[in-house]
């Protein structure tokens, strides 16, 4: 196991519950009928009730959580930076749900660079790892 595992762990798990605080306290400013899905324009395209974002943002926090804390025990130890590639995907999603829970509830325009920057970094990461495994396969 990295010395990244346990605080990426505890990181993730952070999030995960801060989004569900905030959904809580957000509770009684989102109205019946919540926007879930943004188009290009960045203007609402897909809808939803918020009971149904209430069941999604659950079961995707506690989802996300439980699998890259498994994920992260039994593979992290084998490859190094595995727990902070976790830990940005994470980010990802409690990012997106943020902004959708702030479009919603505060009126806050949906802002596309806490969802783009992190999958931006991770795309870059996974392809980093991607070409060391080509370089170390071509060298034997």
């Amino acid at each position: 196991m990295t010395k990244l595992a346990i605080p990426s762990i505890w990181t993730t798990w952070a999030m995960n519950a801060a989004l569900l605080l905030r959904l809580w306290t957000a509770w009684d400013r989102l109205p019946e009928r919540v926007a879930v899905h943004f188009g290009i324009s960045l203007q609402p395209n897909g809808w939803s009730s918020r009971n149904s974002l209430l069941i999604i943002v659950i079961a995707v926090a506690a989802g996300q959580a439980a699998l890259a804390t498994w994920l992260i025990l039994r593979v992290g130890a084998a490859i190094p930076f595995f727990a902070p590639m976790q830990l940005l995907i994470g980010f990802t999603l409690v990012s997106a749900f943020w902004q959708v829970i702030s479009y919603n509830a505060d009126g806050k325009p949906f802002n596309p660079l806490w969802v783009i920057g992190p999958l931006v970094l991770l795309f870059g990461a996974i392809t980093v790892f991607m070409m060391g495994l080509l370089f170390r396969f071509y060298r034997r």
